[in-house]
């Protein structure tokens, strides 16, 4: 009963428009005062520092600033200008493009906002320019930087992997499977909408064209390749890759393509000040809420309720889907997977799904609340740069949206696919 005032009190808060770090304090606080007056104010705030004193979690930063300095050193363009050399003939034309650039900026951001506003303002007008209504293009943009928190280094799989313990780079490597399928349904998605919309597409460029369009590109696409290279290869652990990574960044934005300025590292330094300082309040609140869920059970005591009523892992993966895509809608993404994990991970390990695999699932079906309404943060960005408003964004979404939703449905049901690669590279 005392776990369902905790739960109440914190969707009230939610739906008062409490800031969710906040929310998520509060609650913990009020119910620690009102159910466990044993427990005094000193231990709420040392469950909180725990949540922040990870080293895991100075990734976060450095992989913050490698998008700012990416999307201020003139690396967006070329990533466009080589993507659209290699796939802009094809049916769907600068859809087919945004979708491979998103990936390719998405391989070093790390951040789905990040990853919208670093090849949107690029692609959306090209897009505008193609006969692509502004929504499609608003849409086609927001569904493919999701992929910015499935493709490595991605902030929510470090979050995550700090809960849970699970190997960081185990989750990294073991999003390439999905977001390769996620990629797939929508390249999809786009070339159907671009044949019902008869859009133009850029005639085929030649191999010279391709290879002095990837040699322009090469410095940037090797970020990803230092950083995974690192990863897997047993060299660097996340933080340091991510370090590494910040600085070949700025080597290659100052002295490589010498289109980052001096002037512009302070904006791109209290950025990532802000961005990390809002994940890591975030935590600290978290970290004393669920350490308050696992003193009173309620983790247990959902796998058991959840056990007792269906027992095939793949119906309760399913059921696991269907509540973390209507937890991504209201909740952002980093402070779900902080709050939703402690309680939906256990579900699934004792249904007998790996860990791993579980939390792949879980990142991916909240993922898709950044792309959703109303709170899909991406949304705001894209409309605003294609210039519409967040209805005709939000329509022209849907069928994308649901092709993501349907991806994601069947890797909960078959949870092994997500698990070889891993495996195999040792993790």
């Amino acid at each position: 009963m005392s776990g369902i005032v905790l739960i109440v009190l914190l969707v009230l808060l939610l739906v008062g428009r409490t800031r969710i770090a906040f929310a998520v304090g509060l609650a913990t606080w009020a119910y620690v005062l009102l159910f466990m007056p044993a427990v005094d104010s000193v231990t709420i705030v040392q469950r909180m520092y725990a949540g922040a004193d990870s080293f895991a979690l100075t990734a976060i930063p450095f992989f913050v600033l490698v998008g700012e300095l990416m999307s201020r050193g003139g690396i967006s363009e070329r990533l466009v200008h080589f993507a659209r050399t290699l796939v802009g003939h094809l049916t769907g034309g600068m859809g087919v493009v945004q979708l491979v650039a998103s990936m390719i900026f998405a391989s070093f951001s790390g951040s789905a906002v990040a990853n919208a506003a670093g090849t949107g303002a690029i692609t959306i007008p090209a897009m505008v320019r193609a006969n692509y209504p502004r929504g499609l293009a608003a849409a086609v943009e927001s569904s493919s930087s999701s992929l910015g928190a499935i493709i490595p280094p991605s902030i929510p799989m470090i979050v995550l992997g700090t809960i849970s313990g699970i190997s960081i780079g185990g989750l990294f490597v073991a999003g390439y499977v999905p977001a390769a399928l996620l990629a797939i349904a929508l390249v999809i998605g786009v070339r159907r909408a671009a044949i019902r919309h008869d859009v133009p597409v850029d005639p085929r460029a030649d191999l010279p064209t391709i290879g002095r369009a990837a040699w322009s590109a090469a410095p940037a696409l090797a970020t990803p390749v230092l950083i995974m290279g690192g990863i897997i290869g047993g060299v660097m652990t996340p933080t340091e890759a991510g370090a590494v990574g910040a600085f070949y960044t700025l080597l290659v934005g100052l002295f490589g393509y010498r289109e980052l300025r001096l002037a512009d590292l302070p904006a791109a330094m209290v950025n990532t000040a802000k961005t990390t300082g809002v994940v890591m309040l975030v935590m600290t609140t978290a970290s004393a809420f669920s350490w308050v869920l696992a003193f009173e059970g309620i983790p247990r005591r959902v796998a058991a309720a959840v056990l007792s009523q269906v027992s095939h892992p793949a119906l309760i993966m399913l059921l696991l889907v269907v509540l973390l895509l209507i937890a991504g809608t209201f909740i952002d993404t980093i402070s779900a997977l902080i709050v939703l994990t402690p309680v939906f991970l256990p579900v699934a390990v004792a249904a007998g799904v790996d860990p791993m695999a579980a939390g792949v699932v879980i990142v991916l079906a909240l993922t898709l609340g950044v792309c959703t309404p109303p709170v899909g943060v991406v949304l705001f960005v894209t409309s605003s740069i294609a210039q519409t408003t967040i209805e005709d964004t939000s329509r022209a979404i849907v069928p994308l949206i649901g092709l993501l939703v349907a991806v994601t449905m069947l890797l909960a049901i078959f949870p092994n696919t997500l698990v070889w690669l891993p495996r195999l590279l040792g993790f």
